[in-house]
């Protein structure tokens, strides 16, 4: 009767303790997993509670897309930016007007043993449009007369450049003089063909007491010419081309083309001579 007792005894502890090592480890599971759960919780809400790079002013505002936007042209020193929005806004014009168009940029045209620089050129039925894009920020200043106009940064930096309005001008007098000497006047009448200035700035830059129109008569600038901002170019342009009547034929649209691409197809030589050029003129 005594053995059986120890037996039982024996028994209940073996099961006790194994109940015990049972309830340990299932503890210890439990625990773990709540440690995990808890530090998968505290990683998730940190993620989401932190903004992501860029997103946010300094003082906490949420930024828009304007501000995007701005930031986009900022990054953008070589002016690729500003040229894009150009050449997006004029597609979008001649497309809504519907007559035939072809767009070039880049073109460098001979001038006085050198080559000067179109930044970008519309061949359009109704004439010939060049601008000129100024990708730049700051207060800018400046008049017909002046040769140099003033970018103000702030109250310590100011910088200078060309006056635009006379740069295009150039610009438009060596094309003209190009032209001349590619066509015959029975194919195309260079004389009587419409060319019109535009000088496009950006929208993160303001134009204080800037003349924006229209024609200059008796003088050097002899042609229609206009100033705004890339986000003035879609109305005023559309507005310009629309009450412009149609002059070119397909064929001398196809012509003006074919005479003025290898002027867009500089290389680095005639890239690096142009520079050079224009460091000589403003010594």
């Amino acid at each position: 009767m005594r053995a059986v007792f120890v037996c039982i005894n024996h028994s209940v502890k073996i099961l006790a303790e194994h109940f015990s090592y049972t309830f340990a480890m299932t503890s210890t599971i439990v625990t773990l997993l709540a440690i995990i759960l808890l530090l998968a919780f505290a990683f998730f809400k940190t993620k989401a509670a932190k903004p992501k790079a860029g997103q946010f002013h300094n003082d906490g505002r949420r930024k828009t897309f304007k501000d995007f936007q701005k930031e986009q042209l900022e990054n953008d020193p070589d002016g690729v930016y500003g040229e894009a929005a150009t050449f997006k806004t004029l597609t979008s014009i001649c497309n809504d007007d519907g007559r035939k168009f072809v767009l070039m940029k880049n073109l460098y045209i001979p001038s006085h043993g050198g080559t000067t620089e179109i930044d970008a050129l519309l061949l359009h039925q109704s004439g010939i449009y060049v601008l000129e894009t100024k990708n730049i920020s700051g207060e800018i200043t400046g008049t017909l007369e002046e040769e140099r106009w003033h970018q103000r940064m702030n109250a310590r930096t100011t910088h200078t450049f060309h006056n635009p309005i006379q740069q295009n001008a150039g610009h438009i007098r060596a094309l003209r003089h190009f032209l001349k000497e590619n066509f015959s006047k029975s194919d195309l009448n260079v004389d009587e063909l419409p060319v019109f200035s535009a000088i496009v700035f950006s929208d993160r830059c303001v134009l204080k007491g800037i003349p924006t129109s229209p024609k200059v008569s008796g003088s050097s600038l002899d042609v229609n010419w206009i100033i705004l901002h890339i986000f003035q170019l879609q109305k005023k342009l559309s507005n310009i081309i629309k009450n412009q009547k149609t002059i070119l034929e397909t064929e001398q649209l196809e012509s003006l083309y074919w005479k003025l691409k290898p002027c867009a197809m500089a290389n680095e030589k005639t890239r690096a001579e142009h520079r050079a050029y224009i460091q000589s003129k403003h010594r």
